[in-house]
């Protein structure tokens, strides 16, 4: 851990405070801090809804009565059209999903209105979640993008996490978790109370725990700061600043052969050093870290101009430095400048290095280094003329990303020396640092939008709005050991057409109808792979069209989603041989399904929540792949796409009388391929959940309440593989070409966790 940086993230969150004015109070669907709907009678894993469009919201009610230390997304397990993979318990690991047969990384991610996709290659990281304690509500639109969305790579949808505000009265909350695996988590959040107007919470957490595969742990830090003032007559402003830092080893990921020989615990790093046939350290767990830092900054402010004026701005400010990187060790001597950049006459040659009786000379720890610089505004005008409610938008954002492979001495033991690569990293006979990777790419992005919300009358409304993106993609390649140095850039733009339409049948029915287009732009890396026609790479196009049904009754809410979304240039995301994410243009897709969500109360203080989802992903076209230079065509046509599955069904019984509560819940989600031939598929499965609590007698005078909570998760210790990590092309052999295994995220076992929190 390191002080120094958490320290500086606590100046600047008291420095910014004194600057805050006025912020925004409005709905949203980036989800800046306005709530859409009225929470249900189903344990708060639904809302009454009233956008014109597919959407689902779990409020913190049951946020807090699952797993005390899982991450916003593994708390979404039961929303209709996601099928959530994570790698441990803690939440602070790796995790994928789909949506609607959208992967994670073509469905756009936002905190309080500020976008965390990877603005290289729009990846989502747990990092970037925050606390979930600190989480009010998150909302998911499905399908159907929204205009103000600050997203180049969503395809469609968009999940939108809430901060919760500070209250006006002083007080604390502390919670303390231990679990499984040595996971123990130390939450503690201090609110200032109002003073003129200004409220403030500062929250500190610490979380470890043993990784429950392999050898290795998993720690991280984060400090949260909340301010909110309101300078009255609508305006307001709302400060919110999130610093994470973690230091863990990293998950390995299993073949499905591997699964099924060797078993879920089986963990191909190994637990001492594996040593080549040269004497020296070729693989160790040791090697395979993710160490990460990051600090974010939105302040979102809500100006009143005149009684129907009103303008929102909304700054933000990403920073992000660490790495990832498997097992392996990396060979460099005097021979290995293939590229011609560095002059490595400094280093010995490959046999003397062999020559030399130690297993850690001429091997290093490489680390894939990214470095992301993210500043980005939204500004919306909002003009109410009665009938209309006119909306004007401009977003811009600059990101700059370095992405390095620096080589770094192992010690004896075969450990790093250092697993952040701020320094003690090889540098060649002039001094420059070696690198098997050099690439800078800046990335400028802006959207201008006009968005006209008309009510026809009290059962009528239409949603007609069209939006405009421009991107750059601007690649330098300072050169690495393998790469000559050189440029390219790219720029993408489209018109982007959005339409909404809402009938209010009666008291109880709503339907409605969306109509989107969206455009996700290749990802940083075709500026820099060798492929032919890498850099001309098309940008992914979508129509996503919706109709949808609700019903809510004094006792019950449904919803009802028929979804239709045709995909041009789709893009898989799949691994190069470095280890990189690569695009892969799987032509036309059409995904079409069923979406079901229902919750409600029962007698005796039951309440129930349950859901269903219909997915079918089907490849319009045959895939063209070429191996030595040939041409092969791959019959993926008719096929479902890979890591989708086709039915998902959850349900969840709660009960709750105020003394103790109940929840038990489980999924069944059914097979589904890890190749795009559907050549290999990993089975069906059905998880159940356990999760059980009580509110605890108290003093008043000095706590105001107090919280014992038990979780079970995995309560059958189901053994299964969740969802695919790397997905293949092709699994079988076509024309004597194999793509090869796809990999495999692990399901978790049965897992424990109890609890104990008070507010004071």
């Amino acid at each position: 851990m390191k002080f120094t940086r958490i320290h500086l993230a606590l100046v600047a969150a008291t420095s910014m405070t004194h600057g805050v004015v006025m912020a925004d109070t409005s709905d949203s669907d980036v989800g800046t801090i306005g709530v859409q709907g009225k929470a249900t009678a189903g344990g708060g894993y639904m809302v009454q809804e009233e956008s014109a469009k597919g959407r689902s919201t779990i409020t913190k009610e049951a946020l807090d009565k699952q797993t005390a230390t899982g991450n916003a997304i593994d708390k979404l397990k039961y929303t209709p059209g996601l099928n959530i993979s994570s790698e441990d318990n803690t939440g602070l690991s790796g995790f994928r999903f789909t949506m609607r047969g959208m992967n994670s990384d073509q469905v756009g991610m936002s905190v309080d209105g500020m976008p965390i996709n990877d603005s290289g290659n729009y990846a989502l990281y747990s990092n970037l979640l925050g606390d979930p304690e600190n989480i009010d509500q998150i909302f998911v639109t499905q399908g159907s993008s929204e205009a103000d969305g600050p997203h180049i790579g969503s395809s469609g949808g968009n999940i939108g996490i809430v901060t919760i505000r500070p209250t006006k009265e002083t007080g604390a909350f502390v919670k303390q978790v231990v679990g499984s695996n040595a996971t123990r988590k130390t939450f503690a959040r201090l609110n200032t109370g109002e003073v003129n107007g200004l409220s403030n919470w500062l929250s500190a957490s610490h979380t470890e725990g043993q990784m429950w595969r392999g050898s290795g742990a998993v720690r991280a830090d984060k400090v949260e700061w909340n301010s909110f003032f309101d300078a009255g007559n609508g305006n307001t402003a709302n400060l919110i600043l999130k610093y994470h830092e973690q230091d863990n080893n990293s998950y390995s990921q299993l073949t499905k052969a591997q699964f099924q020989q060797y078993g879920r615990k089986y963990d191909p790093y190994p637990a001492t050093p594996a040593v080549g046939a040269n004497g020296k350290v070729s693989s160790y767990y040791d090697l395979a870290q993710n160490p990460f830092q990051t600090f974010t900054a939105v302040l979102n402010t809500q100006y009143k101009l005149s009684d129907n004026l009103s303008l929102s701005v909304i700054p933000y400010y990403y920073y992000g430095n660490g790495s990832g990187v498997g097992s392996s060790a990396y060979a460099l001597n005097s021979g290995s400048n293939k590229g011609g950049v560095f002059d490595l006459g400094n280093l010995p040659t490959q046999a003397q290095y062999n020559a030399d009786g130690s297993a850690t000379t001429g091997v290093y720890y490489r680390p894939s280094r990214t470095q992301t610089w993210r500043p980005g505004i939204t500004t919306k005008l909002n003009w109410d003329l009665g009938d209309h409610s006119l909306q004007f938008g401009y977003w811009y954002e600059r990101a700059r990303q370095s992405q390095t492979q620096p080589f770094i001495a192992l010690k004896n033991n075969g450990k790093p020396s250092d697993t952040w690569p701020d320094g003690n990293s090889v540098v060649d006979a002039n001094g420059n640092t070696v690198q098997g990777r050099d690439r800078y790419t800046v990335t400028p992005a802006q959207k201008v939008w006009t968005q006209d919300t008309w009510y026809i009358n009290s059962d009528w409304t239409l949603i007609a709005g069209i939006a405009y993106m421009n991107v750059e993609r601007d690649g330098t390649n300072h050169g690495s050991l393998t790469e000559q140095p050189g440029k390219a850039s790219q720029t993408y733009n489209k018109l982007l057409p959005n339409a909404g339409l809402k009938y209010q049948l009666d008291e109880r029915d709503q339907l409605f109808y969306s109509l989107s287009r969206n455009m996700r732009i290749p990802q940083n890396y075709v500026l820099y792979d060798k492929g032919v026609g890498s850099l001309d790479s098309k940008p992914e196009l979508s129509w996503n069209q919706e109709l949808g049904w609700r019903y809510t009754g004094e006792d019950s809410t449904l919803a009802a989603t028929l979804f239709y979304m045709q995909f041009k240039n789709r893009q898989l995301t799949s691994l190069d041989s470095n280890g990189d994410s690569a695009d892969i243009n799987a032509g036309t897709v059409i995904n079409k399904g069923l979406e079901l969500e229902w919750s409600g109360k029962l007698l005796h203080n039951f309440n129930y929540y349950t859901s269903y989802t219909y997915t079918s992903s089907k490849q319009q076209d045959d895939l063209t792949v070429y191996s030595a230079g040939k041409p092969i065509v791959l019959p993926t046509s008719g096929k479902q796409f890979a890591n989708v599955p086709t039915n998902m069904l959850a349900a969840n019984i709660g009960y709750d009388d105020g003394r103790f509560y109940g929840t038990f819940g489980g999924k069944f989600t059914s097979k589904l391929y890890g190749d795009l031939t559907n050549d290999e598929a990993i089975s069906a499965r059905t998880i159940f959940n356990l999760g059980a609590g009580i509110y605890l007698p108290v003093d008043k005078k000095v706590v105001k309440d107090a919280t014992l909570r038990l979780n079970v998760d995995n309560l059958f210790d189901k053994k299964y593989l969740d969802g695919v990590y790397t997905t293949k092309t092709n699994s079988a052999s076509y024309s004597g070409f194999r793509d090869g295994d796809p990999a495999y995220i692990v399901g978790l076992d049965r897992t424990v966790t109890v609890s104990l929190e008070a507010n004071f």
